[in-house]
């Protein structure tokens, strides 16, 4: 079930070293059923190292994908996430007005249940992903998916039978998928002349600029900065032309990137001179991550395991995976949290790996709250607390994943 990589995804370089070691964790999205508690949940190494040739953070030795996105059912709906739907709608504008017009074909890669293709009507779609349960969702809304993994070997297939794309596009697929270069092979054969991908990914910059590590856990192999994908697209005749960093997923690097020619914009500048001033792709910024995060999760450790000894009631909101990674680093589990309460049907009724704690409905929670909720769901959180001004009101708290308590 693992694999071993030998080189870098991107570059095939050899040489690594270690960013962050998160031990022994299960699959995030490995959610238990009632009747399997009793089995002993599987748990993999995760590693977080960096290539000393390129500087891509990555995770070397991965969990086989198809247990992640083939063997199990992937809980993780784009139409079931808050706000999600507005953030595609904007990003679909804005793409249709600067390079699309009327009847051409556009191609999402992991498109999970068609949310963001949904957004393109004047245009002919396709959606590709792994997951069949999410590729059914797809389809139950008119969403046209192929349930694969994106290979040059589809895309040649997918070009055969619909034509050339205008443009392809991976909202956060990108960081789950290890081989970038028949990827990249893929893209450039489909897309046509002049023709755009699109890219949203991890941000390497402001992971370490936020201390993040909830966005570490064994669905993300590569966690990106821009110099990364400027290098990287130069060799399938890809230039980036376009760069910015949005706030979804607590910050998301979103590349432009044309086949052939293209000029870099301002902020694409800016923001590559940026890394360079704050010297982002180097051993001593990920050092320095490593004693920061390691920090954040001690005091994350203490606060929760203090409230505890006080006789305090703590349960989590959000069954996330992004939640899951900080409990586990922060040694919070079973002992500290009585459930997990999350909005999504996907998930109520079942349990998480290893520590087997119940996910609830809202309603069940509202039954039994807790003092606190710690916010298992972090780049939700403005979210969260707008809703429970109730649960606030009754002297109920929250505590966020860097320990404030709101």
């Amino acid at each position: 079930m693992m694999i071993k990589n030998k080189t870098c995804r991107m570059c095939n370089g050899t040489a690594f070293k270690t960013v962050i070691n998160f031990g022994a964790n299960a699959l995030v999205n490995g959610l238990v059923e009632k009747k399997d508690l009793k089995r002993k949940d599987p748990v993999f190494p995760l590693v977080v190292k960096r290539c000393q040739r390129c500087s891509l953070v990555q995770i070397k030795d991965i969990v086989n994908s198809d247990a992640i996105y083939r063997d199990i059912d992937y809980v993780y709906y784009s139409g079931d996430m808050p706000g999600l739907s507005d953030y595609f709608g904007t990003f679909a504008d804005d793409i249709k007005k600067r390079f699309l017009s009327p009847g051409d074909f556009v191609v999402e890669i992991g498109s999970n249940d068609g949310l963001m293709l949904g957004k393109f009507q004047d245009q002919r779609v396709l959606g590709v992903d792994p997951s069949t349960n999410v590729v059914v969702r797809a389809l139950k809304h008119n969403v046209p998916t192929i349930s694969d993994f994106f290979t040059e070997r589809l895309a040649r297939s997918i070009k055969q039978e619909f034509g050339e794309a205008s443009l392809v596009y991976g909202n956060n697929c990108l960081a789950h998928l290890n081989d970038l270069r028949d990827v990249m092979a893929g893209v450039t054969l489909l897309l046509k002349e002049g023709g755009v991908f699109a890219v949203e990914c991890n941000y390497w910059g402001e992971m370490v600029k936020a201390r993040n590590y909830a966005l570490i856990y064994h669905d993300h192999y590569s966690y990106y900065s821009l110099k990364n994908w400027v290098n990287f697209a130069k060799h399938y005749g890809m230039n980036v032309f376009d760069a910015v960093v949005t706030p979804a997923q607590g910050g998301t690097l979103r590349v432009l990137m044309k086949k052939g020619k293209a000029e870099m914009t301002d902020r694409c500048s800016v923001l590559y001179d940026e890394e360079i001033k704050t010297k982002l792709n180097t051993q001593q910024t990920a050092n320095a991550y490593r004693h920061a995060v390691l920090a954040e999760a001690k005091k994350l450790s203490r606060l929760v395991s203090g409230l505890k000894k006080e006789g305090k009631r703590i349960a989590c909101y959000g069954a996330a995976a992004k939640g899951f990674s900080v409990l586990r680093l922060a040694n919070i589990d079973e002992r500290h949290i009585d459930y997990f309460v999350d909005d999504s049907p996907a998930k109520q009724g079942k349990y998480t790996p290893v520590t087997h704690i119940p996910i609830i409905s809202h309603d069940k929670a509202e039954k039994n709250l807790p003092d606190y909720f710690i916010i298992t769901a972090p780049n939700h959180e403005a979210y969260i607390v707008g809703k429970e001004d109730a649960f606030r009101a009754h002297g109920g708290r929250f505590i966020t994943a860097d320990s404030r308590i709101l």
